[in-house]
């Protein structure tokens, strides 16, 4: 991710700022939020859902000292606080697993407190308009009054992500980095050398918000068994949830 780059920087010079602390290592794990196996759950929408698979694949964590102002003017992707701490991926996590599952390379940050988080959900570079990756990938059943649905969903986000352009005078006032950005999640942690940064995703509150009774035509012909990848219906409920502080909860510990 070029972005990257341009974020250690940003790490590296808020060790020179007066309330930086020192350059340290820790490692970092990602897990589900329920047991093991299949889970069965009721959604905020009203739905019985259960869950077979579900798979989130996040490209990297990142750790800021600041807490936006509230009702403050949208920033741009790369947050204006210090970030202290980062942590690459790829990591494709197993929602339906509790096991810790290690991110590839592990962070890096400073021992200054972080009050908030960002979960980058990409495939590479940030502010690419074209990526195919599969950010979540879902297979379950769900039980309505219309009946019973079983239902896959694949969650890309690249053009059909972008808002409508309404203001030809800004082209880039919405551009695709925010929609793979969750932000900000509040937190309450500082890195230290040998620690441990956990996130854990909570599978249910992604469906807080999907309508499924969507996928039922209203001619009252066979339902869709794919929920769409894109803003509308279903598919739309879905992308909020991604976006929902709900789903995302950090921890830290002093050792793994």
């Amino acid at each position: 991710m070029r972005v990257v780059v341009a974020l250690l920087g940003l790490l590296v010079a808020s060790c020179g700022d007066t309330t930086g602390g020192a350059l340290v290592k820790f490692s970092a794990v990602a897990k589900g939020a329920t047991g093991d196996g299949p889970i069965s759950f009721a959604t905020g929408s009203g739905a019985k859902v259960s869950l077979d698979k579900a798979h989130l694949h996040v490209g990297a964590v990142y750790l800021n000292q600041t807490v936006p102002t509230s009702g403050s003017a949208p920033e741009s992707c790369i947050s204006q606080g210090l970030y202290v701490g980062e942590v690459y991926g790829p990591l494709d996590v197993d929602l339906l697993s509790s096991a810790a599952q290690p991110f590839p390379n592990g962070g890096d940050g400073t021992t200054t407190q972080a009050r908030t988080a960002e979960v980058w959900l990409t495939g590479g570079d940030i502010n690419a308009t074209d990526d195919n990756t599969v950010i979540l990938d879902l297979e379950g059943t769900a039980q309505l009054d219309a009946g019973t649905l079983p239902f896959t969903a694949t969650v890309t986000i690249a053009g059909n992500r972008l808002p409508a352009v309404t203001d030809p005078s800004l082209p880039s006032a919405d551009p695709i980095c925010r929609q793979r950005i969750v932000s900000p999640l509040l937190v309450d942690l500082t890195p230290a050398a040998g620690g441990q940064l956990t996130l854990q995703i909570d599978s249910r509150r992604l469906l807080d918000s999907v309508d499924f009774s969507t996928q039922w035509p209203a001619d009252g012909g066979a339902p869709a068994s794919t929920i769409p990848d894109d803003p509308t219906g279903a598919g739309g409920g879905l992308f909020r949830g991604l976006h929902s502080s709900a789903v995302y909860q950090f921890s830290w510990s002093a050792s793994p």
